[in-house]
């Protein structure tokens, strides 16, 4: 769902937003071979460039968040799409970020909060909402939301400007809406918290361990039983 959830969301951006170019998306690299986040295909008319760590599909120059080659300004739209968990120091990164961005530049970041340890080759960390705005606080206006469980979102947003202010509201994101709407109505599936899984699952689940849980509860009496 991540995926196409931040195309999405990226897309719908430069439609609300005028993002100017260039347009330079930092962990850009198609790690999988049918991975469908290619958010260059979203602005076939702008111009893009796409840095990695490493070389690979999708990578047009080689870039480190912690220490960008681009001068001061250079950059008009800044795209770092759940990238910030494999840096080793994200709040130089976006240090970083701000630097390069001109005046009147616009940042998008996404992070996974919520979501199994994935090594693109390392998975160092997990940002709330509000670590998300502390790690942007250099910017001059900054909307973040998250998308799932209030408490325990599994994918966290934000869009960043630069001497700008872009007036955006969680509503403004058609897209993000109806997926936050989704997550609430949990169609054909069982809520447990942030948990939401198929009447299924779960029977799977209680067949499997609850024979167990009871045994253990019982063995547990009886060594209280005078």
């Amino acid at each position: 769902m991540a995926q196409w959830l931040i195309t999405n969301f990226v897309a719908e951006l430069g439609q609300l937003v005028d993002l100017p170019e260039p347009i330079v998306e930092f962990g850009s690299l198609q790690v999988e071979a049918d991975q469908s986040n290619d958010v260059r295909l979203v602005f076939p008319d702008k111009t893009f460039i796409g840095t990695d760590l490493r070389p690979g599909l999708g990578v047009d120059r080689i870039e480190d968040l912690r220490c960008l080659s681009f001068a001061d300004g250079e950059v008009g739209t800044a795209l770092c799409l759940d990238t910030l968990e494999h840096c080793a120091d994200p709040l130089t990164a976006c240090r970083e970020l701000h630097r390069v961005l001109r005046p009147g530049g616009v940042c998008a970041v996404t992070s996974v909060m919520w979501f199994p340890i994935h090594a693109y080759p390392h998975d160092y960390w997990r940002f709330t909402p509000e670590g998300m705005r502390l790690l942007l606080a250099p910017f001059d206006d900054v909307w973040v939301n998250g998308i799932g469980h209030p408490a325990l979102p599994t994918q966290v947003l934000a869009v960043a400007a630069k001497g700008r202010d872009l007036a955006l509201r969680d509503e403004s994101f058609t897209s993000l809406c109806k997926v936050q709407d989704n997550w609430h109505r949990a169609p054909g599936q069982v809520r447990f918290g942030p948990l939401h899984i198929s009447p299924r699952e779960l029977g799977r689940a209680a067949a499997r361990d609850l024979p167990r849980a009871v045994a253990q509860r019982a063995a547990a009496r009886l060594r209280r039983t005078p």
